[in-house]
């Protein structure tokens, strides 16, 4: 069976309707400073992390500070330049001891965390559902957020599963209350983005917006003519993960009629998702009765052993009996 699902979205194209993201001025002066680091400028120290905001008398150093990190990111003049006109704002900028989560620009912060969260830390992944919510506007998708996401969303923790669901919603953009899921749900009614909005759906659901409604939405979608439609509702109600979704998973694994979609729903329910070793083992038992069954077809079968080896760490192949021991002796 696959991995973990999760579709595509260019980081680099905002959502349609979603404003830019306007930086405060500490977030203007701080990009000055990173301007003058590129140019080889001393860095603090390490043990010594610093928090750069502009005294309340210094507005024309902000505009200078902006104009700056503008004509920089387009490229019209080089880094030796930018120094040096960056040099006339250093009298104006002041430091104050702050945590080391919020010493450096957002999207680094939430990208150090997210590899540490990738590598199985599982400190970092409190760090990250504390505080992912707080990056909403000031980081976006990149690659490298997108392969740690992706690695944290196949780990086995399900601890880590959860930072990392957090994480991608305040990438993507997305805060998560009414007005998240008021936007959501807009997008959802685009064809080219309905994989993406209900996936969101799902996550927002796994954290507590609307769950019970939310989960509804999606379910509208398991009965859709496309195949991909059907094959992203089965993943979202895998991250919804509650009790009252493992009938529908089943249900799709067992009688949709695509090959796609039926696997999709198989990995939800043992491996992907977020669905805890309780609810996988309620799961279990419809998965047992199945396995003699002769309306299930040779691939759904071959799913069936493969999603109960997942769950129980088993490996009884197409012993039936044994299965059956199995989960009689595991209630």
């Amino acid at each position: 069976m696959s991995d973990f699902w999760k579709p595509e979205f260019s980081a680099s194209q905002p959502k349609p309707g979603t404003p830019l993201p306007q930086p405060t001025d500490e977030d203007v002066v701080r990009a000055l400073v990173e301007i003058q680091h590129a140019s080889n400028a001393p860095l603090p120290s390490a043990d010594s992390p610093i928090h750069v905001v502009a005294e309340p008398s210094s507005q024309k150093w902000l505009v200078i500070a902006a104009a700056l990190a503008m004509v920089a990111a387009a490229g019209y003049i080089g880094k030796q330049q930018v120094a040096q006109l960056a040099k006339l704002a250093g009298p104006q900028l002041t430091r104050r001891s702050a945590t080391p989560r919020t010493s450096g620009p957002v999207q680094l912060v939430a990208e150090q965390l997210l590899q540490r969260v990738a590598s199985g830390d599982a400190t970092s992944a409190d760090e990250v559902l504390a505080h992912a919510f707080e990056w909403t506007g000031k980081t976006q998708r990149t690659p490298k957020s997108d392969q740690l996401v992706s690695v944290a969303l196949n780990s086995p923790d399900l601890h880590l599963r959860e930072a990392a669901l957090q994480a991608e919603i305040a990438l993507d953009g997305v805060t998560p209350d009414e007005a998240g899921l008021a936007y959501v749900k807009g997008v959802l009614g685009n064809p080219e983005q309905r994989a993406w909005a209900l996936w969101m759906l799902g996550a927002l659901a796994n954290r507590g917006v609307d769950t019970d409604h939310t989960a509804k939405i999606i379910e509208a979608y398991l009965a859709d003519p496309d195949v991909s439609v059907r094959a992203a509702a089965v993943d979202a109600l895998g991250l919804v993960a509650t009790q009252e979704t493992i009938p529908m998973m089943l249900d799709r694994f067992r009688n949709d009629p695509s090959p796609v979609v039926q696997e999709r729903a198989a990995c939800g329910i043992a491996q992907s998702g977020m669905y805890t070793s309780a609810q996988r083992m309620t799961a279990a038992r419809s998965l047992v009765d199945w396995l003699d069954d002769s309306l299930l077809s040779p691939q759904q079968h071959a799913w069936t052993v493969q999603a109960l080896g997942d769950i129980s760490g088993q490996h009884f192949g197409n012993d039936v009996a044994a299965w059956r021991r199995w989960y009689e002796g595991s209630r």
